[in-house]
């Protein structure tokens, strides 16, 4: 009533032995090919490290997707839309990408015109790659989303905003050579 007794000289399957000697095997294996697990890893490291300075736009889309095509061995896995530069000095230069995902960027208030605030980007940089690298020079054109600028609105800009002050602008569309952007400025009390 209880169950059918065990047959004699037979032992139930032993689930724990099984998982230690998978874990025996592929230990075993990894120091049998212990050049390829380093040189994997290697490879690995390196294309994680380009991919990172490939977003932060600090290298070259033709070096980074040259040395990741190769190292990954991944045919397309990296597109060309990116740039060479990670400062941008006009509105061809932004991708589409960011201005679909409304990405904020910095830059420093150059003049404003009739036109709009001439904005001089300043590119996220790491401090030991930026020192040796000329940026390129040039101003974004930037109009204030859902302001018609007047005359009275531009004197009003011109005391509220200094030359040279650090201001963020989230992109929110591109015509021509302007960006349609909210203005986002520190006051200070």
């Amino acid at each position: 009533m209880a169950g059918r007794p065990a047959a004699a000289g037979t032992s139930p399957p032993d689930r724990d032995r099984a998982a230690p000697n998978v874990v025996a095997w592929i230990s075993q294996w990894a120091d049998d090919h212990l050049r390829l697990v380093r040189n994997i890893s290697t490879v690995m490291a390196i294309a994680g490290v380009m991919l990172l300075l490939r977003s932060v736009r600090l290298i070259m889309p033709s070096v980074s997707q040259k040395c990741c095509t190769e190292l990954l061995a991944v045919e397309g896995l990296l597109d060309s839309s990116h740039h060479e530069t990670s400062k941008f000095t006009s509105s061809s230069d932004i991708p589409v990408e960011f201005i679909r995902r409304n990405v904020k960027l910095r830059g420093r208030l150059r003049r404003i015109t009739e036109n709009g605030l001439e904005i001089e980007h300043i590119p996220i940089t790491l401090p030991i790659l930026s020192s040796w690298r000329k940026e390129p020079c040039g101003a974004l054109l930037v109009k204030l989303a859902g302001v018609e600028l007047t005359e009275t609105g531009k004197v009003w800009l011109q005391k509220e905003l200094k030359p040279s002050q650090v201001v963020w602008f989230q992109l929110l569309g591109k015509e021509n050579s302007a960006l349609f952007c909210y203005l986002l400025v520190n006051k200070k009390n």
